[in-house]
C-alpha cells in the first residue's frame, strides 16, 4: 500500500506516517502493489525499495520519466523492457553505505543525485536503493535540507523509514551535508515550495528557512 511521507507538525516535528495514508494519489494507485517502503516525497518525486517485476504495473500508473538506482544490483529483462516501453530514463549512481567510520558518501555523488531531483524535467522520478531505508533515506534527508527543513526534521523522517535498523553514521552524514553547494539550484527550481502530501505550512517553518540548525546526535 502506498504510504506518503509525513508532514511537519506544529511543534516542528513530524506526525506519524499513518496520518497521511489517505494521500492525494487516487485510491486505485494506493491499493496497487507498489514496492516496499514506497512513499511520495513531494509531487513528482517518489522513493522506494528496489522495485520487483510484480511492482512494475503499479509504477506504470505514476507516469515515471526517470528512475534513479542507488545500488549496483542489475535490473531484470522485465525492468529493461518496462523502461524502454515507457520512455523512462535510468540513472545508476552507486552510493556507498555508511557502515564504517572511514567510508563516507562523496559530496559530488550526493550532489549529482540531488541535481536530478531538483530538475523538474526529470519528474515524475523514482529514487530507490535495495530496501528503501538507508541510501534512499540519506538522499531524501539531504533533499529536505535543501527545502529548508532543519537537520532534526530531516533525520526524524529518515528514522521513520529506517527504524529499527537506523544507522548513526547515516545521521552523521545527513547532519554534515553542506546544502550551500546546491542552494542556487534549489532556489531556481522553487524546491522550497514543493510540499509533501497533506502538508500545511506552519509559521515556524518560515523562520526555519532563514536559520541554520544543528542536531545533537544521540549515542
Amino acid at each position: 500500500m502506498a504510504v506518503p511521507l509525513t508532514a511537519k507538525a506544529s511543534n516542528g516535528g513530524l506526525n506519524e506516517i499513518a496520518r497521511f495514508k489517505a494521500s492525494s494519489m487516487d485510491s486505485e494507485l494506493a491499493q496497487s502493489e507498489l514496492p516496499v517502503n514506497f512513499g511520495e516525497v513531494v509531487k513528482g518525486i517518489y522513493r522506494s525499495a528496489f522495485p520487483q517485476p510484480w511492482n512494475l504495473a503499479a509504477l506504470k500508473k505514476l507516469g515515471l520519466k526517470t528512475i534513479i538506482t542507488l545500488v549496483d544490483e542489475p535490473f531484470t529483462p522485465n525492468h529493461v523492457s518496462f523502461m524502454k516501453e515507457n520512455g523512462i530514463a535510468h540513472h545508476r549512481i552507486a552510493v556507498q553505505a555508511n557502515k564504517e567510520p572511514d567510508i563516507k558518501v562523496p559530496d559530488s555523488v550526493m550532489c549529482r543525485i540531488l541535481e536530478l531531483l531538483l530538475d523538474k524535467s526529470n519528474h515524475p522520478v523514482l529514487v530507490h536503493c535495495n530496501k528503501g531505508r538507508h541510501r534512499t533515506g540519506c538522499v531524501v534527508a539531504c533533499f529536505r535540507k535543501l527545502q529548508g527543513w532543519t537537520t532534526h526534521e530531516a533525520i526524524d523522517e529518515y528514522l521513520r523509514y529506517s527504524s529499527p535498523k537506523s544507522r548513526l553514521l547515516d545521521q552523521l552524514f545527513i547532519s554534515g551535508f553542506d546544502v550551500s553547494q546546491l542552494a542556487h539550484l534549489s532556489q531556481i527550481s522553487g524546491a522550497l515550495t514543493w510540499q509533501p502530501p497533506g502538508h500545511f505550512i506552519m509559521s515556524s517553518e518560515v523562520n526555519n528557512r532563514d536559520q541554520k540548525s544543528t542536531l545533537q546526535i544521540p549515542l
